[in-house]
């Protein structure tokens, strides 16, 4: 039952990374419905465990881009637009993890992290940001050509995906709307969304490697395999959306999403 259940959160991680729904409000929420938190001991180094599995995904379908970083030249400029828009979301982990003493940290991660009530309410920010983002505007900024305030500019996007650290608020949503709304052109807004995810999951990854060992072997497998196949699904749908301009359909799910979570948590409330 175990290997069912992960296998299920891997599904739902997968698909929820990069379609613009967020993945941890999903795991969160279903995590109560299935009757297990996913904020109990080893449960955050389970759920690093499965974003891992969409970290993998991301090297396998932006392989190209990731080998044009550094081959033929190495790319300084990619980089530090990397670096910037990494920086916000790094400052909070970090000082969550490691700066924090544990018992503050460890109230953050039950109480805001891994609770129910805040996935709800973060799903309703991701439905309006979603409806917004798809106004019609000029799209020119690249990869190449984000410089002078432009190149600053990404800083905005950074501080997207710090708030992205809230379940429920969706990392590729709001960091590539937010890129949008800021004028890149939709293929470089999505590479740009996704590269950061490289460095947010994988510096997840490295901060939870000692508890991941911890972690039942078969249904960390089963979840991780899962996770990886349903990631790769999810990044051909995000693409797609965004070039035919569907965000603000998933606005609408993550809406009705939200709406009925709510309604679940009120009549069943978790027992904390």
């Amino acid at each position: 039952m175990e290997t069912l259940k992960a296998i299920i959160l891997g599904a739902v991680q997968g698909l929820t990374e990069f379609l613009p729904v967020s993945s941890s409000g999903h795991l969160v929420i279903l995590g109560e419905i299935l009757g297990r938190e996913l904020g109990g001991e080893g449960s955050t180094a389970q759920s690093v465990l499965l974003h891992l599995g969409s970290w993998f995904a991301i090297l396998i379908v932006f392989r190209k881009d990731i080998i044009k970083l550094v081959w033929p030249r190495f790319d300084l400029h990619a980089f530090a637009l990397l670096f910037l828009a990494s920086l916000p979301a790094a400052i909070v982990g970090i000082t969550i993890k490691k700066l924090l003493p544990a018992a503050q940290g460890g109230w953050i991660e039950h109480n805001v992290l891994q609770s129910p009530w805040v996935a709800c309410f973060g799903l309703l920010v991701t439905a309006s940001v979603l409806w917004l983002a798809e106004r019609k505007r000029e799209l020119f900024v690249t990869f190449e050509a984000a410089k002078g305030m432009h190149f600053w500019l990404v800083l905005v996007v950074g501080v997207a995906q710090m708030v992205a650290i809230l379940p429920g608020v969706s990392r590729s949503g709001s960091t590539i709307c937010m890129a949008l709304m800021l004028r890149w052109v939709k293929t470089d807004a999505v590479k740009l969304s996704f590269l950061m995810g490289l460095i947010a999951i994988g510096g997840a990854g490295l901060i939870e490697a000692r508890e991941i060992s911890q972690i039942d072997p078969a249904p960390a497998a089963a979840g991780f395999i899962a996770s990886l196949v349903f990631s790769l699904i999810g990044l051909a749908g995000i693409k797609l959306v965004v070039q035919k301009e569907k965000l603000r359909w998933f606005g609408v799910y993550c809406a009705i999403a939200g709406v009925a979570a709510l309604a679940y948590l009120l009549a069943f409330p978790p027992a904390r």
